[in-house]
């Protein structure tokens, strides 16, 4: 890794102050007495035991950190995954020169350098004379006054090995930078970085390498670190999905670290009327919309010298135009620095069934129904209510208090979620199929709104909330897939005022699954798939329903902006379903061993909370 990790790393879109050990200390020991109580709380003695165990299981090599590593500040967790995931330099070269062996593409590198000071400059060239792969040009586009300044940097890289060396001069006042720069490229791919940025010495052949592997890709982009421009550089790691259209539409996640073929690339600049408009992000929104062929190399191969990747009035403006391209009409907030949220313009109004089933629990219900009778501000809905053999006599009369409203279809027997809600499907008028347990209750009132928004665009399958604890703290942010056995709540027991990882848990992206406690399914894709697996009675039924639905094609969609609380379990408190966990396990097995798509490789897959594999 270049010797970064000898670097102090730094967080994104935070400021992040250094801890003295026994700061952490005390941070990690209150962090775990909260979590102690509130999993004892709404979970059960059984459950805590369980987690009690396996945080001793997890104590580290030298026997000293037993506190979980949630509690540690990102650039902190960074430093000890650089020292153990470290690359042997070996396997670096052996990739370097498999690369050479093949295609050997020329790369267009282009470089922005504004202003008069091309000091920042210096450490992006530099990192490009140390490449191990050798076809490739440099652009640097700048005023005729910096180029007239770093002219003698054609003989350097003459005597260093030939590579191309040319100026884009513009003028001062001129916005078409990196219009100017594209069109002067003249290599097959073409990344364009911006001046203070470094490329790892294996950056453009591991690039090769993959295009050598992948002869189709369009659009390539890779993991990231961000470095202070200091000395004493903090650095914080940026390990991205694979390609997930909806969190580009919520940031541009692929940021610098993009590399486009420039055929496509051309086509993108000339089709813009005014060149000055053009920013990065609408280069890369401007790409997804014209291929598929979108490759992640997860790999650490950038390094950014900048928290931003660009102003954030330029990029709103680019995800405006963006939507205009798609004719997908819609209202585009910034929530943080580089995230956003888009509302989409609904053009009808379909009817959403709401099916719930319950059993003895009246106080669920009860808050569950009433919740959604004031806190929903779309219609139309239905709600089908599901009783699965009440007996309580409190329950029998509010029950009928309910079917004078909604419809409550009687399905006594033994309990099988699946084959309640597939009960409830087939009962239901609606378009579409709100999945809800009677143990939540709505926060937003706009909930429903939020997800029917997604659930109504193109190759959309399934949508899932946001759902709280009681105590605010996060339920289900999306499900991972191989985190802890089968699969996982993201951020589950993360502070919901907390940003997390890269703000993820609050920005609208693509997940291999969502859970049932919420779930909107458009019910064309419902009766597709055959609906719900009755051989999952009580638990795993959303994961494979997911699964199923995105094995036709459909995308899966967490929706941040719907809230809700979830009593999680009340009635099964502190259980767990071996054996639906065990038939997932075999008939999802080879899914899951490749690995969430949506889930960074260098994660931990032995805890929810996103942090790293250290």
């Amino acid at each position: 890794m270049n010797g970064l990790s000898k670097n102090c790393p730094t967080g994104d879109n935070v400021v992040v102050r250094q801890m003295s050990n026994a700061a952490s200390f005390g941070a990690s020991l209150r962090w775990a007495v909260d979590r102690t109580i509130h999993v004892l709380k709404y979970e059960g003695v059984g459950s805590l035991a369980r987690r009690i165990k396996n945080v001793f299981r997890r104590v580290w090599a030298d026997g000293t950190q037993i506190l979980p590593t949630a509690s540690r500040p990102l650039h902190e967790q960074y430093r000890v995954w650089l020292d153990q995931h470290a690359t042997p330099a070996a396997l670096i070269t052996k990739g370097c020169d498999r690369a050479v062996r093949q295609k050997t593409p020329l790369i267009s590198v282009v470089v922005i350098s504004l202003g008069r000071q091309s000091r920042s400059v210096l450490a992006t060239i530099e990192s490009l004379q140390q490449q191990r792969y050798l076809n490739w040009e440099l652009l640097i586009v700048c005023s005729s006054a910096v180029a007239e300044a770093e002219l003698p940097l054609r003989d350097d890289f003459s005597d260093s090995g030939g590579q191309i060396v040319r100026f884009v001069t513009v003028g001062e006042e001129t916005h078409d930078h990196m219009a100017r720069g594209v069109f002067a490229a003249s290599g097959e791919f073409v990344w364009c970085m911006r001046g203070g940025d470094r490329l790892v010495p294996h950056a453009l052949s591991s690039l090769v390498e993959v295009l050598n592997e992948k002869p189709d890709a369009d659009l390539l982009y890779c993991d990231e670190d961000r470095v202070s421009g200091e000395e004493e550089a903090w650095v914080v790691p940026f390990f991205k999905p694979s390609w997930s259209p909806e969190l580009l539409l919520s940031m541009n996640y692929l940021s610098y670290t993009a590399v486009f073929r420039r055929t496509i690339l051309h086509g993108i600049v000339k089709s813009f009327t005014v060149a000055s408009a053009l920013s990065h992000y609408d280069c890369v929104l401007a790409a997804a919309e014209k291929t598929k062929n979108i490759v992640h190399i997860p790999n650490v191969l950038y390094h950014s010298s900048e928290v931003s990747t660009g102003r954030a009035a330029d990029d709103k403006s680019a995800l405006e135009r963006s939507l205009r391209r798609r004719n997908m009409p819609g209202f585009v907030e910034e929530i943080s620095r580089g995230r956003f949220r888009i509302r989409y313009q609904l053009f009808r109004s379909p009817l959403v069934s709401i099916i719930i089933p319950t059993k003895d629990r009246t106080a669920f219900l009860k808050r569950c129904l009433s919740s959604i009778e004031r806190n929903t501000s779309y219609t139309p809905y239905e709600i089908v209510v599901l009783d699965n053999g009440s007996a309580s006599e409190d329950m029998l009369r509010y029950l009928e208090d309910v079917g004078r409203t909604w419809r409550v279809v009687v399905c006594p027997g033994r309990f099988n979620f699946s084959l309640l809600n597939n009960r409830g499907a087939a009962e239901a008028s609606g378009e579409y199929l709100l999945f809800l347990n009677d143990d939540t209750e709505i926060v937003t009132k706009d909930w429903l709104a939020v997800m029917i928004e997604q659930a109504t665009r193109p190759g959309v399958g399934a949508v899932g909330a946001k759902l709280l604890y009681p105590d605010g703290s996060i339920q289900h942010a999306g499900v991972t897939l191989g985190v802890r056995g089968v699969a996982a709540h993201a951020f589950r027991h993360t502070p919901n005022e907390e940003w997390g990882y890269h703000g993820f848990a609050h920005l609208t992206r693509n997940c291999s699954a969502v859970t049932a406690a919420c779930m909107l399914v458009p019910r064309s894709v419902f009766d597709e798939i055959g609906g719900f697996d009755e051989g999952f009675p009580v638990e795993f039924n959303d994961v494979d329903l997911c699964l199923r639905i995105e094995r036709k094609g459909y995308r899966i969609v967490y929706a941040p902006d719907a809230v809700l609380y979830h009593y999680e379990s009340a009635t099964r408190r502190g259980t767990r379903c071996l054996a639906d966990e065990a038939r997932a396990a075999k008939i999802w097995e080879r899914v899951i061993r490749q690995g969430d798509p949506y889930y960074p490789q260098s994660l931990t897959h032995s805890r929810e909370d996103w942090s790293l594999d250290i």
